[in-house]
């Protein structure tokens, strides 16, 4: 039997039509007589991905080719080609049977031949051996590839050697006939090109020799972006008899940043756009990047682009259109007295002398399009890359990039490259406020990194500290000639004053605005201030959305200005009063970050009455944990209010969510204290709803400081005060929260009969926000139960109800649990997606505690991509935040993580000692699954350790 791979995949006998057989025996034959982990053939079969099922696909397909090359032979027999064994399957061959060794025989045998005529005989009949490009018809995965490329540099240096005998035997024709198809099929093999050449040179075809020349250089600056080598320049010196000079190709691109980071998406986006003709506008705010991802893009695309890269700046007096193309076509080449006198002049002739040039042009501060219209060349193989803080929609054909905020990975990443990693590691918790303070700004990263390089006392956390003042914060963001305030006064530089002066008034509302607010703000007709909205967020001076924010960064600069902008009082009481009336009417209405700024703004005015309905109102929108200083700052003036008017229902609620405050910055006793205040008046005032609220949220208290007991009894209560008062969406979440707790306690089939009553109450409450959050929650349990398949069928309809509802608290939890689902099943680039928009989310809202589970996951990525020193980071920022706050439960889980991570770089004792300490949490908190669980851990680590009689002792305390 024979088979050949130097060609289209053959044989002696009929094989397969079918992909997969031919490219599984295509692996095989890859690594004849020898065997190939079923791994790898996995790997090779589903490149981008295999399916559940592909380990028996796999056996099925290797049971059809045992048909085609041993037909008739039991699968152990002595007669069976194809073998299978414990390390996979291997392809038995004899000598002879398999054209690639008779190629390799043949090669081999020339290179020792000692006469030339032999030598020559020899390689002939090696390249004889080939029918076509290795394995032409069969797609493989990375083995079959590599094996492909190896096979076909051996082709290419024994036909070279062939070559060079031809030549010094004066066969000029045999060499050109043997090289002409294979340059054409290879144009920048610069060896090839120069020995067709001298062929050519040889029987006196000086021109065609050039030409070969010429083209091959050409298609080594297409391929590579470089200059032919000395061997190419050599030849063309002895042909032509004159030097190859490098042509004066202008080269004018900045120097790409050594520390770029991130931007994959965008970079790919970009590299797409520049194939085509359409002017490429790379937009965002003042200090966004667009210049540095401009430029990365710009030098990933350059060797497209051989006649040359110019740059112009379009801001200031070098700006000058007149001046840009004269310094264009100068640099083309152009003699001073080549150039026209009038504008119009050098616009054609600049178009003349692009119209069959391959040319990239980079405009960069641009900010009106008229300017740059002129500008453009007028080649369908040139490019255009424009830098604005304008999308520039009146640019004809444009394709319009928007520069997004940095993301946190990316954030961390930047930081870490300027600061210094051992400056990271060693303060997360601070680099992670800092860069929350940047707010994705990567102007702003970049100068709080550079400070800590040029203050090696500084540490992070005073950094943070300094930025945390919103009077001098901006002066800290100031590094050499970088500064970030004077990048936003740049931008609002461009404005007019109206529009400066109406953008002051909307950052001193502090919050969101729609377009009726900042009508009434600023006392002008909705149509005008439409449009007035419009053009500021189409410089990226506003966000865009229903409510319209003013960006942070922007916000600082014109508050911290002279003069300070004021609202006026009387259009700010009718905003405030607006606003109060579309919290009770149809539609979303304000949300609890506009609220705030109006609690704020109406107790600042004197407002008392005004103040309490709207911080009523602001604390019964926040459906989500609400967080931070605006919910302190709100229930604290909502409680003063509520208590001079005597309203001891308000009161109670303003209590309720101070005990939230606290408890989410892990201040138990604290948020203990004002929930038994808010549980004893919602009782006195026979609120049975509100109570049952509260005792939910006390129970997730008793669990984190160790009395699962006692929260167990506090959600049944709730759930009972919940039946009485018809309360279906309240019954339903808590059902959840039991559910979830009843698993920890080791009690799953209550558990799951929980998390089944609470999805009927869920649906049948009709609320879509509880049924987000009760199937996330069940979700995870069927996760770690091992029913990934149904798991993912809740999260994804959780996930499409947070997203409908607009809930980013609940999508972040949902992505996390997704990411999870993801790592588990072996797919962790997926996990790592879901995880890191997770931890984006997390960041923006500010929830720091839910960010820490979600940097627990990632790490639990990062452990199985094996990147220990990943996980290790991920784990760090979560440990901090656990320690902050009290977590001992996610403290217990990311021990568990990292145990693992010490076991499979062989440091067995921290892992014990981690996996110990794990244990003894859980065992605190009561919870016998997790402590089993961290204990079978630790056995795998120590066989001999006491581990497995403490396990067997768990067992007994968990419900059969």
């Amino acid at each position: 039997m024979r088979f050949q791979i130097l060609g289209p995949l053959a044989a002696s006998v009929p094989l397969p039509s079918a992909p997969q057989p031919r490219r599984l025996l295509a692996v095989l034959l890859a690594r004849p007589n020898e065997f190939v982990s079923r791994d790898t053939l996995v790997d090779e079969l589903w490149p981008s991905g295999a399916p559940s099922s592909a380990a028996a696909v796999v056996q099925v397909t290797v049971s059809k080719l045992r048909k085609t090359v041993s037909p008739g032979q039991p699968v152990d027999g002595a007669g069976q080609r194809l073998r299978s064994g414990p390390r996979g399957y291997a392809l038995t061959l004899a000598d002879g049977e398999l054209d690639a060794d008779e190629f390799r025989v043949l090669a081999d045998a020339a290179a020792t031949a000692g006469d030339r005529v032999e030598r020559r005989r020899l390689f002939e009949r090696a390249l004889a051996c080939w029918r076509g490009g290795a394995l032409a018809d069969v797609a493989g995965g990375p083995l079959v590839e590599a094996h492909k490329l190896w096979l076909e540099d051996r082709r290419r240096s024994v036909l070279l050697q062939l070559v060079e005998l031809e030549l010094a035997d004066g066969d000029g024709a045999a060499v050109v006939a043997r090289l002409e198809p294979v340059l054409a099929a290879r144009p920048a093999d610069e060896r090839v090109a120069a020995r067709l050449a001298c062929a050519l040179g040889a029987l006196g075809r000086r021109d065609a020799a050039l030409e070969v020349l010429r083209r091959a250089r050409r298609a080594v600056w297409d391929e590579a972006g470089v200059h032919p080598g000395d061997e190419l320049r050599s030849v063309y010196r002895r042909i032509a008899g004159t030097e190859w000079t490098a042509g004066g190709v202008p080269a004018q691109l900045p120097p790409d940043l050594p520390d770029f980071v991130g931007r994959t998406a965008e970079l790919a986006a970009l590299e797409r756009a520049l194939r085509g003709r359409a002017p490429v506008v790379v937009h965002g705010p003042a200090g966004s990047g667009k210049s540095a991802l401009a430029v990365r893009a710009a030098w990933r695309a350059r060797e497209r682009f051989p006649d040359g890269q110019l740059v112009a700046t379009l801001r200031g007096v070098t700006g000058d259109p007149v001046r840009v193309l004269t310094g264009f076509l100068r640099a083309l080449g152009a003699a001073p007295a080549e150039l026209p006198a009038d504008f119009a002049g050098l616009v054609a002739t600049w178009r003349g002398m692009t119209a069959d040039r391959r040319l990239l042009v980079l405009l960069e501060d641009v900010t009106a399009e008229r300017r740059i219209r002129p500008l453009l060349p007028a080649g369908p193989g040139c490019a255009t890359v424009i830098t604005s803080r304008r999308a520039l929609p009146a640019l004809a054909g444009a394709r319009a990039f928007a520069v997004p905020e940095m993301s946190t990975v990316d954030a961390e990443e930047l930081f870490g490259a300027i600061a210094g990693r051992d400056r990271r590691r060693a303060e997360p918790a601070a680099v992670a406020e800092v860069l929350r303070r940047c707010a994705g700004l990567a102007l702003a990263v970049r100068i709080a990194a550079a400070r800590l390089v040029g203050r090696p006392r500084l540490r992070v956390a005073e950094l943070a500290a300094r930025l945390a003042d919103e009077r001098r914060g901006l002066d800290e963001l100031v590094v050499g000639d970088l500064s970030v305030r004077a990048a936003v006064e740049s931008a609002l530089g461009e404005r007019t004053a109206a529009e400066r002066d109406a953008l002051a008034r909307l950052a001193a509302f502090g919050g969101p605005v729609q377009d009726w607010c900042a009508a009434a703000l600023l006392g002008r007709p909705l149509p005008e201030v439409r449009d007035l909205l419009d053009t500021l967020a189409d410089g990226h001076l506003l966000s865009q959305g229903p409510a319209h924010r003013v960006p942070g960064f922007v916000r600082l600069v014109l508050l911290t200005g002279h003069p300070r902008p004021r609202l006026d009082p009387v259009r700010l009481r009718r905003a405030l009063d607006e606003i109060l009336a579309r919290t009770r009417g149809a539609g979303p209405g304000p949300d609890t970050e506009q609220l705030a700024a109006a609690v704020r703004l109406a107790s600042r005015h004197g407002w008392p009455e005004l103040t309490g309905r709207l911080a009523d109102a602001c604390a019964a929108r926040a459906e989500t944990p609400w967080l931070g200083r605006s919910a302190w700052a709100v229930s604290v003036r909502g409680l003063v209010a509520a208590r001079r008017r005597g309203d001891h229902r308000a009161e109670a609620g303003r209590l309720f969510t101070l005990g939230s405050v606290y408890a989410q910055g892990g201040r138990w006793r604290q948020a203990r204290t004002y929930y038994g205040m808010a549980e004893s008046r919602f009782r006195a005032l026979g609120d049975r709803e509100q109570t049952g609220a509260v005792l939910s949220a006390l129970a997730d208290i008793d669990v984190d400081t160790g009395r699962a007991e006692a929260a167990a009894d506090g959600l049944r209560e709730a759930l009972d005060l919940f039946r009485d008062c018809a309360a279906h969406r309240r019954q339903a979440v808590t059902a959840a929260q039991l559910g979830s707790l009843l698993e920890d306690l080791g009690d799953v089939r209550r558990a799951v009969e929980s998390f089944e009553a609470s999805l009927l109450l869920a649906r049948h409450s009709g609320d879509e926000r509880a049924l987000d959050q009760v199937t996330k929650r069940y979700a995870d349990v069927l996760r770690r139960r091992g029913h990934p398949d149904r798991a993912a069928d809740l999260l994804g309809e959780a996930l499409g109800g947070a997203v409908r509802t607009g809930q980013r608290h609940w999508e972040a939890h949902v992505l996390r649990s997704m990411g999870d689902l993801h790592t588990e099943a072996g797919q962790w680039r997926a996990g790592e997606r879901c995880l890191t928009r997770s931890l984006t989310l997390f960041d923006h809202i500010g929830h720091r505690h839910a960010a820490a589970y979600t940097h627990r996951s990632l790490a639990e990525a990062r452990r199985r991509a094996g990147d220990h020193a990943g996980t290790r980071a991920h784990l760090r920022a979560a440990m901090d935040v656990f320690r902050d706050v009290g977590d001992r439960r996610g403290a217990g889980y990311a021990l568990i993580s990292l145990g693992r991570s010490h076991a499979e770089t062989g440091a067995a004792a921290d892992a014990q000692r981690v996996l110990h300490r794990a244990a003894d949490l859980f065992a605190l908190l009561g919870f016998p699954l997790w402590e089993l669980r961290a204990l079978r851990e630790l056995n795998a680590v120590a066989r001999d350790s006491p581990a497995s009689a403490r396990a067997r002792e768990v067992l007994t305390r968990i419900p059969s």
